[in-house]
């Protein structure tokens, strides 16, 4: 069983310890100052529930350790329900399960009670797994509304977290392209959903495309790496839907918007409507 917390620019993720099976390991792959707060904070959490006992970083400073494989004595749904508590917002945030059968499983929130879900849920994918394939989960947070323009780029290698919740087609598709087409679970629309510095990201000028009715979906996280951002747009499209497809994204029309539950229909587009009239106002200089 593997959590992947994908976040700012690099991966946290719990595992099982080889130890112990009652032991999970915080594997971190080149922290960035805001992951290392997150794990300064959990860490402070870990020593007083003494699932670690190594000295803490004082309140409110980042882990400085040079270690990146930290052993805790805590289960991997005690451990997942912490790390998720202190590195997601509690409203616009998603959790998915895939089981070893394929099933996937998505928590919305890191509330109470949708952590107690996700303790279950994570729970019963241990037991599930089989030895050809692990269950993984995947925890990511809602993009911002709208962004400026998508910026041309050198397209890396998919991360190991977003091919885990690909499917065969998907998966082709993105080796392909850089881009999986996505269901949404309300609408049914079907969504485009392209690598930042993709081509047909670059000729779109945003990462998600309704291709049913021929809008461009306005948001973006350019704090995380592209496969989060995609990773991201491809759980809340398949299981929470009105978090990106509303009033405040779709503000160029289309058919089944929602209400935004995040905000009202301006939410995001002030800052859209400014980058896009410095650009036009760039455009028109370097045309004189």
């Amino acid at each position: 069983m593997k959590i992947y917390l994908p976040s700012w620019n690099g991966d946290m993720r719990l595992t099982a310890a080889p130890k112990d099976d009652h032991e999970s390991l915080l594997v971190l792959t080149e922290p960035t100052a805001q992951e290392r707060m997150i794990v300064g904070e959990f860490l402070r959490h870990a020593h007083k529930e003494e699932w670690w006992k190594g000295t803490p970083p004082s309140k409110g400073k980042p882990y400085t350790g040079d270690t990146l494989e930290i052993e805790l004595k805590a289960t991997l749904s005690k451990a997942s329900k912490a790390l998720i508590t202190f590195s997601r917002p509690k409203d616009r945030t998603l959790t998915a399960v895939k089981f070893s059968s394929g099933k996937l499983e998505v928590i919305e929130g890191a509330t109470a009670t949708a952590l107690a879900a996700i303790e279950e849920t994570v729970s019963k994918a241990k037991t599930e797994e089989t030895k050809e394939k692990e269950a993984k989960a995947a925890s990511v947070k809602r993009p911002t509304p709208s962004c400026p323009q998508c910026q041309p780029g050198a397209i890396g290698p998919a991360s190991e977290v977003l091919l885990s919740f690909l499917n065969e087609e998907q998966h082709d598709q993105w080796a392909r392209e850089r881009t999986i087409l996505v269901n949404g679970h309300l609408s049914g629309h079907r969504y485009l959903i392209a690598h930042r510095n993709s081509a047909i990201a670059q000729q779109v000028g945003r990462i998600c495309y309704d291709v049913d009715d021929q809008k461009v979906v306005h948001f973006h996280d350019w704090s995380v790496p592209p496969e989060e951002e995609v990773l991201a747009a491809k759980l809340i499209m398949e299981h929470a839907e009105p978090w990106l497809r509303n009033e405040a994204t779709m503000y160029q029309g289309g058919t089944d918007r929602y209400k935004n539950p995040f905000g009202g229909a301006g939410d995001g587009t002030e800052s859209a409507g400014f980058a896009q009239g410095i650009g036009e106002s760039m455009l028109s200089i370097f045309k004189r």
